[in-house]
């Protein structure tokens, strides 16, 4: 399976039906000693047309990765409608079960979401993406309600295991006009994998992002996995063998994740590649243990899911 620059030539096995459950749920799952704040979740639709072959939705869904489409959308927007509706300042999470820009144009998540969030000045809408389908996004105006999160990884760990999806600097690119249009833009490199030669693979990328753009803010992250996921993703016919490199339990949630000590490598290297160009730009961690913080020794604060508003500046990162 080779990996496309563009992901509109990936071949999509689309199956529709109602959605029973609600659209929209709270997600607190987080266990005692892994930083992850809770955020609200948003199923405008479930799957995923790309083939990563860490993608934890192979487990979430017990093998059974190709994207739903729900057919009662009028109940999705009416659930958005009255959620919007709630006080204070909330962040909803479109990208937390599918890819929120890749279907877009087949589905008109861009264009029921955005324009709704918009309109309000309390609640954030949140968008995961590895895809660089954007033209829906640029012909909005966010209003400064929209945060866009593009998945990003080292273009040597893209070939090995981000299968089916754009080239990360086609990402990359993306996500700059995503930005010169008014939207938040996060860039995820998550997750981060020590294959042989890392260490001049994120950074020659984390430079040649900046070639591009300075994003908004950074979260990183690196490979994680319920025991269940090699099991699953052998039996989609992806390639199973990327586990190795992460093989330490976490007793805080019953994960397995690269050794601390690399890890602790891993995020510092990024960080002070992303210092060379920013001195500033927020730098999270994603789903990340206290004792990673402590090794580290900073404190957390929280991550593109947390409380916090994107935008907020009287918080110290790293």
């Amino acid at each position: 399976m080779q990996n496309t620059s563009s992901n509109t030539e990936v071949a999509l096995n689309l199956q529709q039906r109602e959605r029973k459950s609600p659209f929209i749920h709270l997600n607190d799952t987080a266990k005692p000693g892994v930083v992850c704040g809770p955020f609200h979740a948003m199923s405008y639709y479930i799957g995923c047309p790309f083939a990563c072959s860490y993608c934890y939705l192979q487990t979430t869904f017990r093998g059974k990765v190709d994207p739903v489409i729900y057919t009662n959308r009028a109940k999705a927007l009416a659930e958005l409608d009255e959620w919007l509706e709630q006080p204070g300042g909330l962040r909803l999470n479109a990208g937390e079960l599918e890819d929120s820009l890749a279907l877009d144009g087949k589905i008109p998540l861009v264009d029921d979401l955005v324009p709704r969030f918009a309109a309000q000045d309390r609640h954030k809408l949140l968008l995961v993406s590895k895809s660089t389908n954007i033209r829906n996004l640029l012909r909005h105006d966010p209003n400064g309600q929209a945060i866009v999160g593009f998945s990003v990884n080292a273009p040597a760990v893209w070939k090995l295991y981000e299968h089916e999806t754009p080239h990360p600097l086609s990402r990359a690119k993306a996500a700059a006009k995503v930005q010169a249009t008014g939207y938040y833009v996060t860039l995820r490199l998550d997750p981060m994998i020590p294959i042989g030669g890392w260490e001049e693979a994120y950074t020659a990328f984390i430079r040649d992002v900046y070639r591009v753009f300075s994003p908004d803010q950074w979260t990183i992250g690196s490979l994680r996995y319920y025991r269940s996921l090699p099991m699953w993703t052998a039996k989609v016919g992806r390639d199973a063998t990327i586990y190795r490199y992460a093989q330490e339990p976490s007793s805080e949630d019953g994960r397995k994740r690269v050794a601390i000590s690399a890890r602790a490598k891993l995020y510092q290297l990024a960080m002070a590649t992303i210092r060379e160009f920013d001195a500033k730009v927020p730098v999270r961690l994603c789903k990340e243990t206290l004792a990673l913080y402590d090794k580290l020794g900073i404190q957390p604060n929280g991550c593109c899911y947390s409380a916090l508003a994107a935008n907020d500046k009287d918080v110290s990162f790293l």
